[in-house]
């Protein structure tokens, strides 16, 4: 498949007894905190001091049930990746940490759009701190820093629990990080060989006597292997906690993420000569004029109210305002080359611009109550989203569709003036509402079997248009959600959940009419065993999937408008992840993912998913040297291709290596050397062109806190 337009839209893109979980919806505006029967009365007292986080840190979680659970007792496989594999892998971005996530895939098709993938389709639910946030367009825009995280928690398969419109691949939330009531400090100053440099800056402590505040800032600006890309990013993020009464806590937040590149990728490099054969390009080679750039900035404003009503009951009000902007001037070559001089290569450049603005609202009460002598977790609440969409694209049709020579890698197309625009056909113009009811809770039947149910009632309504085509869309669906866990000894867990799929689409066929809503549902059984006193987990999942009426990108018409078409997809597989300390000093996190997928005749679809994936990495702090701690990271997939079939990827493994050293207890030195054996590979087969990943480099970073 040929992506022919910036404004493309995303092509998404065993019998098992049902069991599972409750529900929220989407998007989830909760931050679920059902309340431990031994929790203090007082918010206000509640301590919100730093935590040092093992890998795939075990703690409580919310993300996959909206109840107080640990990753132990969700009946769902959750990969949490803490700040120290962050920080020891230099996981600066969010492509590279989720690409560091066992059982992700990261399919960079360009440099400044980026897809990602679980169990074989793509990611579209994202949160932060439990917060649901509508992903519309289905692709990741720029580059998005991690520095404000303390941790990012991927459940994987359908989350009906917290996610109303879902699809079986995953969950993403993204945890930032809080006020302390102690003072820290810390600040660090990178550099990689390409010229780039990164400084981050975090402070936090008490305001006064019932105010904490925190602040963290990020700046990063690098050249790139690839010819004439450059990156900037820019970051800042400030919170503050203010506890208005002994039971109330009052949270405003709200955070700045800049990034602007120049030197952009639309579409990527010709996989096939005009006679057949592959190509085979240096790994820098870049189809992108000097002339290009990309720039997205996100704000994110939040305000949450935390309210005790009893000792065991809660009530949170939560209001998150979201805003994107992406601007952009790119330049698109496609056709297949002569073998012999480089020529036969057409472009075609286009300036986009994408306005998108999100106001979600949630209310919710969480808490416990006792029956039949126990005690079980209880959440009711209601959410609401309106999103506007505003797209639109301008072209020159004069020199805006070059015929190119033989030296169209070195970027010498001149800039175009980009004056035609069609509001008719160019333009996007969207808004959606969502409105929701949801109920979950957990039933301890008995000291080892705990049931979890729920069910969320979502109505949906879009209004607009798409590209000249209609985009109104209606949908009222009541989704279920059951899961059972039985603790077969306190180290050991088996677990079973049930989801349904439901999902809005904006896409279109070769009528222009929407496809409508993509269902399914999403099944997963399976074991956990922890170590080392539930410091570290052994996960073993097995889980099937069906996704019906769900949009393929097919191409586009004569009018440039991007056109899908339902499909009917089964997927099914099997995963295992460790994560944790396993002993003092040893962290791992590795996971191997196992994946099938059919359409409705039984025939292998999206072959550029890998159907085996393995992940591991580790750190070691040295008992003979404190101070020392080693890591590393190794990749490995087997062979994709395209889904025409154009090209192929073999079989490949990448590995990192990483090295800190404490000068004192203040001061560390790091280095991280990434690709160590230079592998040469192509990022992603999503389309029918691709580009090259990194060739091997290093990065040296030194770290101050206090």
């Amino acid at each position: 498949m040929k992506k022919t337009s910036t404004h493309s839209r995303p092509p998404y893109s065993l019998p098992l007894t049902a069991m599972a979980i409750a529900i929220a919806s989407y998007p989830t505006l909760a931050l679920a905190q059902s309340v431990d029967s031994d929790k203090k009365a007082s918010v206000a007292s509640a301590s919100h001091m730093e935590t040092v986080y093992v890998y795939g840190e075990q703690g409580k979680t919310d993300t996959a049930t909206k109840l107080n659970l640990t990753l132990f007792e969700t009946p769902q496989t959750v990969t949490a990746i803490s700040r120290a594999q962050m920080d020891d892998f230099a996981l600066n971005n969010i492509s590279d940490l989720l690409n560091y996530t066992p059982g992700v895939t990261v399919e960079e098709v360009e440099t400044d759009r980026t897809y990602y993938t679980a169990r074989g389709f793509d990611i579209v639910n994202f949160q932060y701190d439990g917060v649901g946030v509508p992903f519309v367009s289905g692709l990741n825009l720029g580059q998005q820093d991690t520095a404000i995280y303390e941790k990012v928690e991927v459940v994987k398969g359908a989350a009906g629990l917290i996610t109303g419109l879902a699809n079986p691949s995953a969950t993403i939330n993204y945890v930032r990080k809080r006020p302390t009531d102690e003072l820290q400090i810390g600040t660090r100053v990178s550099a990689n060989e390409w010229n780039g440099v990164r400084l981050d800056g975090d402070i936090s402590g008490a305001l006064s006597a019932n105010s904490r505040g925190r602040l963290v800032v990020a700046r990063e600006d690098s050249e790139s292997y690839l010819d004439r890309h450059e990156d900037q990013t820019d970051l800042m993020y400030g919170i503050v906690e203010v506890d208005l009464t002994e039971r109330t806590l009052l949270t405003l937040g709200h955070s700045y993420n800049k990034s602007a590149s120049d030197g952009v990728m639309w579409g990527a490099l010709p996989l096939r000569y005009a006679d057949g054969t592959p190509t085979d390009y240096d790994v820098s080679t870049s189809n992108a004029p000097d002339w290009t750039f990309a720039d997205s900035t996100q704000n994110q404003t939040f305000v949450e109210l935390e309210h005790q009503l009893t000792g065991q009951w809660l009530f949170n009000a939560i209001y998150t305002r979201n805003t994107g902007d992406f601007n952009s001037e790119l330049f698109y070559v496609y056709g297949a080359p002569s073998r012999e001089d480089e020529t036969g290569l057409n472009g075609w450049a286009s300036a986009y611009s994408r306005e998108e603005t999100q106001e979600n609202y949630d209310l919710f009460v969480s808490g416990g109550f006792q029956l039949g002598g126990r005690e079980h977790q209880v959440v009711v609440g209601y959410n609401h989203s309106d999103i506007q969409v505003d797209e639109a694209s301008f072209t020159d049709p004069v020199g805006g569709f070059p015929v190119l020579g033989s030296d169209w890698a070195q970027g010498n197309t001149p800039r175009p003036d980009f004056v035609a625009h069609n509001p008719a056909t160019d333009a996007s113009d969207i808004e959606l509402s969502q409105k929701a009811l949801y109920v979950s809770a957990r039933l301890n039947a008995t000291d080892n079997l705990s049931l979890l149910l729920g069910a969320r009632r979502t109505k949906l309504d879009q209004k607009g248009i798409s590209y000249g085509g209609s985009a109104d869309a209606e949908a009222e669906k009541t989704v279920p959600y059951y899961g059972v866990t039985y603790e077969i000894a306190s180290d050991l867990m088996a677990y079973g959940s049930y989801s349904e799929v439901f999902k809005q689409q904006t896409w279109v066929n070769d009528q222009l009419r929407p496809l409508g809503a993509a269902e399914g549902d999403n099944t997963e059984i399976g074991l956990k065993k922890s170590f080392n006193n539930e410091r570290a987990i052994l996960t073993l999942a097995l889980f099937q999937a069906q996704h019906s009426n769900l949009g393929e990108f097919v191409g586009r018409n004569s009018q440039g408008i991007a056109i899908y078409e339902p499909r009917d997809i089964d997927s099914q597989g099997y995963e295992v992840e460790l994560s944790g300390e396993l002993i003092e000093g040893l962290n791992i996190s590795a996971g191997f993912t196992r994946v099938d997928l059919e359409d409705d005749n039984g025939e292998d679809i999206r072959p550029y998913v890998p159907s085996k994936l393995v992940k591991m990495s580790a750190s070691y702090r040295v008992p003979a040297l404190p101070a020392l701690k080693l890591g590393g990271v190794l990749k490995w997939q087997d062979d994709i291709t395209t889904s025409s079939g154009l090209a192929e990827q073999q079989a490949y493994t990448l590995l990192d290596l990483a090295l800190h050293y404490e000068l004192s207890p203040t001061l560390s030195l790091a280095v991280n050397l990434a690709n160590v054996t230079d592998e040469k590979y192509l990022n992603s087969l999503y389309w029918d062109q691709a580009f090259y990943g990194a060739p091997r480099n290093v990065q040296a970073s030194v770290a101050w806190r206090f």
